[in-house]
């Protein structure tokens, strides 16, 4: 049985959206389906794209980790929420599905380090920066004026060093990437982003960006997005491989990750259904030929030992 890290999926707001329940659904995962795995770890955005929400978007994300507290609630059983170290070796020890709360668009904290401490209390370990759009802390990737950290972004950076939250920079502007590079003393993620030189997408990475990742003991986790993966019509799991290559040939054997964006996506590539989908992802790897090192620290381990880390310097 396999072990598996997600960094990131948007589940919260479907269960929501469409009045589902996480222990059995029609969506990309639900617990019967995570349980097949050894131990899965998986990360729960809340997503926030104020174009499409009708409250603060503080409010809108506390509705959804709130939706999500009440699952695991449910289901004490198979899932708990990680919100230390020691969380993290009981979901191992137990093999319970652990659950990392994370924000996706920090325009959820409405410029305020006091909501950041009241997300830190309702379980947020981890924070996407932007989603597309600028807010409080910086420019998302599509605004064209590119702009990187405000001074709130700076020392929300800080803030978020010291409190244990890990950083993501998928979907920030490449100023912004760069300068939480500078400001950083923690390795941070781009949780759910891909390789420019692949797929000449806004979202991905390019080189140097990659370079400094994996250079710094950070993290990259490869989106499942077709439109990330390839310019062609096209898209099966050879290509989710193809960007796998692209980062292990440049040295990021302890920095890639998955970052599968399910429910958080309208589509996914050929043969890739959901979570169930990560048992073929795996034969693939192997099929590629893969060592079983190398698809542990992929699979697992390598994000796994970033949360670890960062969850463990809590001031």
């Amino acid at each position: 049985m396999a072990k598996i890290f997600d960094a990131h999926c948007d589940t919260g707001f479907e269960l929501i959206k469409n009045n589902q329940g996480l222990k059995n659904n029609l969506l990309h995962l639900d617990l019967c389906r995570m349980k097949e795995y050894e131990s899965y770890f998986q990360v729960f955005a809340s997503f926030i794209d104020k174009k499409n929400i009708t409250c603060s978007p503080f409010k809108h994300c506390m509705t959804t980790l709130e939706k999500l507290r009440y699952e695991i609630s449910r289901n004490p059983l198979d899932i708990m929420l990680i919100k230390s170290t020691k969380d993290m070796e009981q979901a191992v020890k137990e093999n319970k599905i652990g659950a990392i709360f994370s924000i996706e668009g920090g325009e959820a904290l409405e410029g305020s380090l006091d909501n950041l401490q009241k997300f830190y209390e309702a379980g947020v370990r981890l924070i996407t920066l932007t989603w597309n759009y600028a807010n409080e802390i910086a420019d998302g990737i599509t605004e064209e004026s590119g702009r990187g950290l405000t001074d709130f972004g700076k020392k929300l950076i800080s803030t978020m060093n010291d409190m244990g939250i890990l950083i993501d920079v998928s979907h920030l502007s490449i100023q912004g990437f760069w300068d939480v590079a500078k400001l950083s003393t923690n390795p941070f993620i781009a949780s759910h982003s891909c390789v420019k030189a692949l797929c000449n997408h806004p979202r991905n990475l390019d080189d140097e960006q990659i370079k400094f990742l994996i250079s710094h003991n950070c993290g990259i986790g490869i989106n499942f997005y077709p439109d990330f993966l390839t310019n062609n019509n096209e898209c099966d799991v050879s290509d989710i491989i193809r960007h796998f290559d692209y980062i292990l040939n440049m040295g990021g054997e302890e920095s890639l990750g998955l970052g599968s964006d399910f429910d958080g996506v309208s589509y996914l590539p050929s043969g890739i259904r959901g979570v169930e989908s990560m048992k073929d992802i795996i034969t693939a790897m192997k099929n590629h030929g893969y060592s079983n090192k190398i698809i542990e620290n992929i699979c697992f381990n390598n994000f796994f030992h970033i949360l670890y880390k960062i969850l463990g310097k809590r001031l």
